[in-house]
C-alpha cells in the first residue's frame, strides 16, 4: 500500500494517547515539514506553539473543555494565525522580499498586497489566514501519522482562555489545538459516503 492511501485509511481523532513521550527531533521534523505548506500568496500567515510540559499540558486541557485527550497526550501544538498583513507591515515586507526584486518590483508587489488588504477590517484578514492553518493542520496530521504519531484536532475551547495561554500580542489568534502522541487503539472502521455521493461530474 503506498504512503498516503494508508495514511488516509489509517488516520483517525485518538482520543485515547499512551504515557509514552514523542521525541523532540520527530516533532522538530514534523514542523519542518508543516512549515513547506502552500499558503495563498505564499504569505505563510501563521505559526506554531509546542506545548509539552505535563502542567502545561492539564491547563491547555481545562481551556479545551477538559478534553482528557489534550490532558494525556505528550505534545500539544497550537496552531496560531496572524493578522499583520497591512501594506505598511514589517511582516508583510519580510514576507514579499524573499525573492530577487528590483526596488521597483518589491514596491510594485507591495502596493499590490496594501490595495488586498488595507480596505479589509483586522477579522476579515484574521479569516484569511484561518484558512491558511486549516491547510497546514491538514498536513500535520498527515506527516505525524506517518511517523505513526496518533493525533486529534481540537476545535472546542474557550477563545479568550487561549489567547491568553498563548500570550502574544494582539495581531495573534489561536484557532486549533492538535493533540499529538501514540496510542494502543485499534483504527476504526472508515464509516464515509460513498464516492457517488460525495463526487458532482459537470
Amino acid at each position: 500500500m503506498n504512503t498516503m492511501k494508508r495514511i488516509m485509511q489509517e488516520r483517525f481523532s485518538c482520543r485515547n494517547f499512551t504515557n509514552q513521550k514523542i521525541k523532540d527531533e520527530n516533532i522538530k521534523e514534523i514542523l519542518d515539514l508543516v512549515r513547506l505548506t502552500p499558503s495563498s500568496c505564499g504569505l505563510e500567515p501563521w505559526k506554531f506553539m509546542v506545548v509539552s510540559k505535563e502542567s502545561d499540558l492539564a491547563e491547555l486541557s481545562e481551556v479545551c473543555n477538559s478534553q482528557k485527550q489534550v490532558k494525556e497526550c505528550s505534545h500539544a501544538i497550537i496552531i496560531i494565525a496572524r493578522n499583520d498583513l497591512k501594506g505598511n507591515c514589517d511582516f508583510l515586507r519580510q514576507q514579499v522580499d524573499r525573492r530577487p526584486r528590483t526596488p521597483e518590483r518589491l514596491q510594485k508587489a507591495m502596493d499590490h498586497f496594501a490595495a488586498r488588504f488595507d480596505p479589509q477590517t483586522s477579522d476579515e484578514i484574521m479569516t484569511y489566514a484561518t484558512f491558511q492553518c486549516y491547510m497546514a493542520c491538514a498536513n500535520l496530521v498527515n506527516i505525524a501519522e506517518d511517523l505513526s504519531i496518533k493525533s486529534c484536532i481540537v476545535a472546542g475551547y474557550d477563545s479568550q482562555k487561549l489567547t491568553k495561554f498563548v500570550g502574544l500580542e494582539k495581531n495573534f489568534k489561536p484557532v486549533l489545538v492538535v493533540a499529538l502522541g501514540y496510542s494502543d487503539e485499534s483504527v476504526p472502521p472508515k464509516i464515509r459516503q460513498s464516492l457517488d455521493q460525495v463526487v458532482i461530474y459537470k
